[in-house]
């Protein structure tokens, strides 16, 4: 169950960050991706990509040079598989030339074209962001419908905000890089998590394997299934922006872990 978790300055005359951001991609080991990079047709956009059949070129996050992120997290459901893949929802943005609010018009208009999802649209050029849902338009931070958020969620947003407060300043980055990556890594299963189950029974998954999927990073190797890609995003006040992606193997008889740091500076 992806998890995403940021913070965003709205006072772009003080110092740090004007966003921070970390997110933890759960898929299935065996489905085709593209590691983080540049892409080949729009070198001002960044992302991992998803090569599944039928999908390819869509994404769960990814940031242009304008400043534009998208984060997409899909709500488990029995979906429609001849519905348009969600992983364009982000694609699009980043490589459409449509103003946030103007793109975040559409989506809402077209958003039946889709299965369940929880769409954040950013612009950190002017400091805001939109919230979509196909569950709801309040907010929310995971795969569980928007207004009820799971336990990881809310308990990791705790130690995300101590985090980003104590590493705040630009000179502290690589700690705060760390303490990030360290939250993100956590394995530690929240018992009881009503709505985690509400999902789980929704979607027809074995409860079983609930104690595993309840954890900031999962790892369920008898499912093939869990955290494969951990990623974190700063961008401070000169527009200078980290893109920071570690991508695990679980499938080889050796555990590899792969981390990708991109930097590069906002267009405008």
């Amino acid at each position: 169950m992806c998890v995403v978790y940021f913070y965003q300055n709205e006072n772009f005359e003080s110092s740090g960050y004007r966003l921070v951001l970390a997110m933890n991609r759960d898929e299935s080991w065996r489905r085709p991706t593209q590691t983080v990079q540049f892409w080949g047709t729009r070198m001002d956009c960044i992302s991992g990509l998803d090569m599944e059949r039928g999908k390819e070129g869509g994404t769960w996050l990814g940031m242009n040079k304008s400043g534009k992120i998208g984060v997409v997290l899909n709500i488990p459901g029995q979906g429609d598989p001849s519905k348009r893949g969600r992983g364009f929802l982000v694609s699009d943005y980043l490589s459409q030339d449509l103003k946030m609010e103007v793109y975040a018009d559409k989506i809402l208009r077209t958003r039946d074209d889709y299965n369940g999802f929880n769409l954040i649209l950013f612009d950190v050029t002017v400091s805001s962001y939109y919230l979509l849902s196909t569950s709801s338009e309040t907010y929310g931070l995971a795969n569980s419908p928007l207004e009820f958020p799971f336990l990881k969620v809310q308990r990791g947003q705790e130690r995300f905000s101590s985090i980003v407060g104590k590493y705040s300043d630009t000179c502290t980055k690589q700690s705060l890089v760390d303490g990030l990556m360290d939250l993100m890594a956590d394995k530690t299963p929240f018992h009881q998590d009503a709505e985690l189950d509400k999902v789980i029974a929704a979607a027809r998954l074995n409860p079983a394997f609930t104690a595993c999927r309840s954890a900031i990073n999962i790892c369920c190797p008898l499912e093939e299934f869990g955290t494969r890609t951990t990623t974190v995003i700063l961008v401070d006040m000169e527009g200078k922006v980290d893109y920071i992606e570690k991508t695990v193997d679980h499938l080889g008889p050796v555990q590899n872990e792969e981390t990708v740091h991109k930097t590069f500076k906002l267009s405008k």
